[in-house]
Formats: structure tokens, C-alpha cells, sequence
């Protein structure tokens, strides 16, 4: 089976690594082809941040097409998959249905069409193109979606109750430390105050719906309480106007070190992971410090609340107020070792493996 992965640039969010190792698994049975839209030779660094995560199976191609959604973008595409002359196209990214409308449009009845919806139905999937779609070409199986966790598929099956969708949780490949370790492990334990100090990280891009506002005030707010601890931050986007706003109303007990892709090594030396977000489809992070047996405490968005057993190997916040999210973690630091002994047990068994999610994925496939 030749399956074609399409998304728009290889940058550190985790569309795009779960892509990557998605097609890395894919590739060891089937013929794979990742494609990338936007131009890979701009901003070289940031569109380019897994691309050497490909294995040498998967075949890499980039478009090279500028920003925006244009008729001669459209017909690229079209071109492009034309070309490549895939069994499955599989799309990543919210607005890929605009870019890939021509496609869908002429080669439905040749290609099969999947999308795995990465967000928040509210963000973008249930208006426009996208809507017109899963109403059209929906209707007719001829275009199929993925949800990425049991919240995700109901309230997509509420939305279009006539489209083929399947629940398929994320999954991820397996964590494993790196060369580096020794020297995080000592940049870690200098972000401690002390032996007793609890030590959460939060990797997410700085972005308005990871509601970074809410993680600062809150471990600001735990620091007045006179609680011990200290907050990493890793990712992108913390020296643009908004990072440097958060930045500064920090604590020196929360410490910003840039975007890192070893991130093993940072989950293996805390003792925490906390996410913030208003709006997730399914973390790829929080299955990172799932699978890493690390308590996990996030709000109550989707994806979280699927992953999230309250009291067993982590805590969600009764809302999304300060209040709320401060109690669940001082849940977190009074319980810790409960938590940690229960999220380590589940970590052992969980279900949310790239081996495990690529099979759901093939099955759904040949459908």
C-alpha cells in the first residue's frame, strides 16, 4: 500500500511528531511518502525541526509553496499527488482540507482520503471548506477522519453524524534517553532549590490556546503559597512579544529554556508534567510524560481527560480558573508519591504505543 502523509512544515508541535513516527512505523510495511507544503528553505531551523527524524525509508518531499491558500497552491497539490499516484492520502492540519480541496475534489474516486483531526472541533474544523467536506464528501465515504481520543470522536460524531469516523488515540515511539542526559540531568537539578524540591515541566509551544497566562499565575501563586518548587518550560515562540510578556511577570523559580528535542532525557530527570490548555485534541506531550511514568496535571480539555485517571497517575482541574487549576496542583505536590507510584504501573501497560496506533491506522485504511 502506498500511503502519502501530507501536513504543512516538520516544526516542533506535535502534529508533526506524531506524523513522523506515524510514517516511520507505516514505513516499515508499507511504501511511504511525506510531503510538506510550505517552503522548508524559510525559516530553516523551525520548518525543518523533525525532518531528520524521518527514517530513510519514508521518502521526503516539500512543495515549496509560499503562505497562504492560492488557486496555483491548489493545483500544485493537486499535481503533487497526482504524481506520487498514493493508494491513501492521509492529511494532518486544520485548514488542510482548503489547501487540498482541488485534490480531493478530482481524485475521490480514485484516492482515498483520510484526515486526522489534531484540535478542538471548534478550531477551525466545523466552519468553511473544512465543513463542506465532511458534509459532502463525508456523506458519501468518500472522505474519512480519524479522532484522536474518545471526547474528540463524540463530539465529531455530534458535528457530522453522516461522515466515517473512526477513534484512533495517538500514539507514540518509544522514549528513549539520549547521549545527553548526563549533562540535563545536571541542568535539571540546578533549577532545584533543594533536594525536596518538586520539579514540573511544561513542553507546549508559547501559543494563546496552551494558556501559558494561567501555568505562570499559577505556579507564581504556588511560590507565594510558600510550596517548593519549580517550573521548566521547553519550546517554541518565548522570545516573540507575547513570550516576553510571559517571561516577565515569571518567577525566578520558573525557568524558560528553548525548544529541545531530546525531550526524554528532560521528562526522565522531573518530577512532574502540568499542561494549561484551553484547547487540545491529544497532546502528544502529555503521552510523552505519560510513557515516561510521570504524574500528569493538566485542565480539563479533550484528550486529557481521556488520558488523565484522577487520583491514579495524575490530576485535572475541576475548570479552567486560577482557583481551580492552583488546587490540583497542590494536589499534585501533597500526593506525589502516590501518583508517581500509580503513573509508573500505568506507563507499563499503556495503549498508547506508535506499534499499536499505526495498526488501528491500516486497518482503517484498508476499510
Amino acid at each position: 500500500m502506498k500511503i502519502l502523509e501530507i501536513l504543512f512544515t516538520l516544526t516542533s508541535g506535535g502534529a508533526e511528531r506524531f506524523a513522523v513516527d506515524l510514517s516511520n512505523e507505516l514505513s516499515k510495511t508499507n511504501d511511504v511518502v511525506l510531503i510538506t507544503l510550505k517552503n522548508d528553505a524559510v525559516d530553516i531551523e523551525t520548518r525543518n525541526f523533525y525532518k531528520f527524524d524521518l527514517d530513510k525509508r519514508v521518502k521526503y518531499k516539500n512543495l515549496g509553496l509560499p503562505d497562504g491558500a492560492h488557486f496555483s497552491t491548489e493545483w500544485k497539490i493537486y499535481q503533487a499527488i497526482k504524481q506520487e499516484k498514493p493508494d491513501i492520502v492521509h492529511l494532518h492540519g486544520g485548514r488542510m482540507n482548503v489547501f487540498c480541496f482541488m485534490a480531493i475534489t478530482l481524485l475521490h474516486r480514485k484516492i482515498k482520503f483520510f484526515q486526522t483531526i489534531h484540535n478542538d472541533l471548534h478550531n477551525g474544523y466545523d466552519k468553511g471548506l473544512n465543513k463542506f467536506v465532511y458534509t459532502t464528501f463525508g456523506r458519501v465515504k468518500k472522505f474519512h477522519c480519524a479522532a484522536l481520543s474518545p471526547k474528540n470522536h463524540e463530539d465529531l460524531r455530534a458535528l457530522y453524524p453522516n461522515l466515517d469516523v473512526k477513534c484512533i488515540t495517538n500514539g507514540r515511539a518509544k522514549m528513549e534517553l539520549t547521549d545527553l542526559y548526563a549533562d540535563v540531568k545536571n541542568e535539571m537539578e540546578s533549577f532545584r532549590t533543594n533536594k525536596d524540591t518538586k520539579l514540573f515541566v511544561h513542553v507546549a509551544r508559547c501559543a494563546k490556546d496552551k494558556n501559558q497566562n494561567l501555568l505562570i499565575d499559577g505556579f507564581n501563586e504556588l511560590k507565594k503559597q510558600g510550596r517548593n518548587v519549580s517550573l521548566v518550560i521547553i519550546g517554541m515562540g518565548y522570545d516573540s512579544a507575547e513570550g516576553k510578556k510571559l517571561q516577565a511577570k515569571a518567577d525566578n523559580h520558573i525557568h524558560f529554556i528553548g525548544p529541545h528535542k531530546n525531550i526524554a532525557d528532560y521528562l526522565a530527570c522531573a518530577d512532574a508534567f502540568t499542561l494549561s490548555s484551553t484547547f487540545e485534541g491529544m497532546p502528544i506531550t502529555l503521552l510523552e510524560a505519560c510513557l515516561m511514568g510521570l504524574p500528569l496535571i493538566s485542565t480539563p480539555v479533550c484528550g486529557a481527560v481521556d488520558i488523565i485517571q484522577n487520583g491514579k497517575n495524575g490530576i485535572l482541574s475541576d475548570d479552567f480558573t486560577l482557583n481551580a487549576y492552583i488546587k490540583a496542583l497542590n494536589y499534585a505536590i501533597d500526593n506525589h508519591k502516590n501518583l508517581k507510584e500509580q503513573a509508573v504501573i500505568m506507563a507499563k501497560k499503556s495503549p498508547y504505543t506508535i506499534e499499536i496506533c499505526a495498526k488501528k491506522y491500516v486497518d482503517f485504511f484498508k476499510s
